[in-house]
């Protein structure tokens, strides 16, 4: 395995207001970078990735801060395999989350007796989920193993309350209703 390249974002801001620095960390998060080391952020190179960082450089330096990217390589493949054994840890973690989340819902619609209301707030729920779902796999840059069961819980769960949505007297195509209608 050859060393992998990187795109490293340091970057400081003033301490007030807190809410700059909020604001950065999430959208850190939201791109699936990972702090290498106190104020340094890095993710796998690609012209997306790049392009994220450039955003988030401007950005601070339009709030008074200060912000340096560049592009890294490791001089070991074994640290290249423990940044992305990071990278795969935290995206399984996010996924377990979501796949707890589906099962949950998927419980709720196998219920006897849900409420109209209440299948509608779960539909709402899994589409969330789905969202979320999208928003991972993009920022799943090294397959974590945990993402094929989060995909399934989802799948799962969707199809239990679909199946819980149809009308009780459906049948196949071309059989008539009892009633002759």
């Amino acid at each position: 395995m050859s060393p992998l390249s990187w795109i490293a974002l340091s970057y400081r801001l003033p301490s007030e207001p807190s809410r700059l620095r909020l604001a950065i960390w999430r959208r850190l998060k939201r791109i699936g970078a990972l702090l290498l080391h106190d104020s340094v952020w890095v993710l796998p190179i690609d012209g997306r990735t790049r392009e994220a960082f450039e955003w988030l450089a401007e950005e601070i330096e339009e709030q008074d801060g200060t912000a340096l990217i560049w592009e890294a390589q490791s001089l070991n493949v074994k640290q290249d395999q423990g940044i992305m054994g990071r990278f795969r840890t935290e995206a399984d973690v996010r996924y377990a989350s979501l796949a707890e989340s589906a099962l949950r819902l998927q419980r709720l619609a196998q219920r006897r007796r849900v409420r109209s209301g209440q299948v509608h707030q779960i539909r709402r729920q899994l589409l969330g989920l789905e969202r979320a779902l999208r928003l991972e796999r993009r920022r799943d840059y090294f397959r974590a193993p945990g993402r094929a069961a989060a995909e399934e819980a989802v799948r799962q769960a969707t199809a239990d309350l679909d199946r819980r949505l149809r009308p009780a007297d459906t049948f196949k195509e071309g059989t008539t209703h009892a009633l002759g209608h």
